[in-house]
């Protein structure tokens, strides 16, 4: 006699109980049952265990509502990022994702394309279902993201908020160490291709070599961005040539990619007649020729350390960061950076 499941009788499998994760687990019930509803009485490792075997099984625990957030969580987190467009926002959400789905949450992102309206209302429209939200190098008010935070768990990755936990990139020494390298290799008078209009960190970094360079007694100079993708730094390249310099710090990597583009299809030979070093580290970067300098930031260890943050918060496992968490930089210098030109 042929015996049927219930799910080939048309009745749905029955549903995995929490039993059936200790048992799986080789676990005590009040181990799993803490692992999930108080993960802070048990070691870090047992908590990530419990929920593997608990996804391998299908087990799908009750909300749980944390004293100190009062709210029931559903396991997604809302992640805001300014442009998808950029690859330093896909290692962040990797890492970042990866992170988090060790411990079954799962991320709901969202591109806001630079524009700090549609930012803040899909995070206002978002903020009631989820059970926390990062806002990836925001471009909307401090005043909103800290509104945002007393509604729900709120980190910011990229960007200083006074009152929310803030994740951000401490790339003084890294800048210090580039601009000491162009003074070495001559360079007196640098410029500075700016980020896009709202960019925290386009300020920190213009801010930090401002301050490198006079320290070592270079001279610097500001160039207004369009966009911080390459068309920004092709488009940068008339009025970088109304006053030129033997030296350009590209707010990212990528308008450095496509300064160089530009000064390439105006015959303006690299390095030989202008260095150039961009932010970021990406990999476009050292593929092309000239290979660019630039200062580098692992966006993946910024994105781990935001989910971190979020983990301490809604499962009260490990230790509580401070207000503001800082990655390190590091500068490398490549092929698109030599000795000043001799007039």
């Amino acid at each position: 006699m042929v015996h049927m499941s219930d799910s080939e009788k048309g009745h749905p499998p029955a549903r995995v109980r929490l039993k059936d994760v200790a048992e799986a687990a080789g676990l005590s019930l009040t181990t799993v049952s803490r692992a999930f509803s108080r993960p802070g009485r048990v070691s870090e490792r047992t908590v990530r265990y419990v929920h593997q075997v608990a996804n391998e099984l299908g087990y799908i625990p009750d909300p749980i509502a944390p004293v100190e957030e009062k709210r029931q969580l559903r396991s997604v987190i809302a992640v805001l990022v300014a442009n998808l467009d950029n690859p330093v926002f896909v290692d962040m959400i990797h890492g970042m994702d990866t992170r988090l789905a060790e411990y079954g949450f799962v991320t709901s992102v969202v591109d806001f394309q630079e524009d700090p309206v549609r930012e803040i209302e899909v995070a206002e429209r978002l903020a009631p279902f989820v059970d926390a939200v990062v806002f990836a190098s925001p471009r909307t008010s401090s005043t909103s993201i800290r509104k945002i935070a007393q509604v729900v768990p709120t980190v910011v990755a990229d960007r200083v908020v006074r009152g929310v936990p803030s994740i951000v990139v401490d790339d003084r020494a890294a800048t210090a160490d580039a601009m000491e390298y162009l003074s070495r290799l001559g360079h007196g008078k640098v410029t500075y291709l700016a980020g896009p209009d709202g960019s925290w960190q386009d300020g920190y970094r213009w801010n930090s070599l401002h301050l490198a360079s006079r320290r070592i007694g270079m001279t610097m100079r500001r160039v207004a961005g369009e966009s911080f993708l390459r068309e920004g730094g092709r488009r940068a390249v008339d009025e970088f040539l109304r006053n030129p310099t033997t030296a350009v710090v590209s707010y990212d990597d990528l308008m450095a990619i496509g300064f160089m583009e530009g000064l390439a299809a105006r015959g303006y030979a690299i390095p030989d007649r202008c260095s150039v070093i961009g932010f970021d580290g990406i990999v476009q970067g050292a593929e092309y020729t000239p290979q660019l300098s630039t200062i580098a930031i692992d966006y993946r260890d910024l994105g781990s350390a935001a989910a971190r943050c979020l983990i301490s918060r809604l499962l009260h496992i490990g230790e509580s960061a401070g207000p503001v968490v800082r990655v390190p930089a590091e500068f490398i210098p490549r092929a698109s950076t030599a000795p000043a030109p001799r007039r």
